[in-house]
């Protein structure tokens, strides 16, 4: 009976671990959706105002990103075609290929749909968040990893409708061409505290002063995609 009882607490010891570091991921993320807020709200109003608004709202988690959500349908009202858009959406999230290289090492055991979850939930925001969590084990770090990943998945269809919602009124602010710069700001100025966010920051800076004659999102891909490269690189110099 006493082994019995021993087993149950071992194992509610366990969840409440568990949950803990789910909870831990929660905490994280739910700052940083109010630093997404006004992104999201930029790009609702630009769904709100794009010819299907219907797939253009639908899109939030096929494209999972605002930076790229923005630029497709910039490309599709612009004429240039289906194809072209895909494109350029492909092109501005390739630096997530450099994220999940980065984090690959703590998803190597996880099963496979437990990797193919956690990249779907893959944006700055999330691997941002997994880098600076460095303690606990690997299983720790993936509960917290979904954890934040599952607020920012839930919230910013809530942002995004909103900003369809309020549409117009988003557009006529004298700043909303300032949000997207003032969001990605926000979330990299906490990542030049390590190595890593320096050098990636330090990396970025460069191509973009380097670019500048270049077409805007060739040149965005180029920054971000040199700028994970150069943290990887320093990541793993340093482990």
């Amino acid at each position: 009976m006493s082994d019995a009882m021993s087993h149950a607490t071992s194992h509610a010891t366990l969840v409440a671990r568990d949950r803990d570091d789910v909870v831990e991921g929660v905490r994280a993320m739910a700052p940083m959706l109010l630093v997404y807020a006004p992104f999201g709200l930029l790009v609702g109003a630009a769904v709100a105002a794009s010819d299907n608004p219907t797939a253009a709202w639908l899109s939030i988690w096929t494209i999972y990103g605002g930076a790229a959500h923005l630029a497709v349908l910039d490309v599709l009202h612009s004429g240039t075609g289906v194809l072209g858009a895909a494109l350029v959406g492909l092109l501005i999230n390739a630096r997530m290929v450099a994220y999940a290289a980065s984090l690959a090492p703590t998803w190597r055991e996880a099963p496979v749909r437990s990797r193919l979850a956690a990249a779907v939930m893959l944006t700055d925001a999330t691997w941002g968040l997994a880098q600076n969590r460095v303690s606990g084990s690997a299983a720790a770090r993936r509960r917290f990893y979904f954890g934040a990943g599952l607020t920012l998945w839930l919230g910013w269809p809530v942002l995004v409708t909103a900003g369809v919602l309020a549409g117009g009124v988003v557009n006529d602010l004298p700043v909303v061409t300032l949000l997207p710069s003032i969001v990605l700001g926000a979330l990299v100025v906490p990542q030049l505290r390590n190595r890593a966010g320096l050098a990636a920051a330090a990396v970025a800076a460069t191509v973009a002063a380097a670019t500048t004659g270049l077409d805007g999102g060739v040149a965005l891909v180029l920054a971000a995609a040199l700028g994970a490269g150069a943290a990887l690189a320093v990541s793993r110099s340093t482990s």
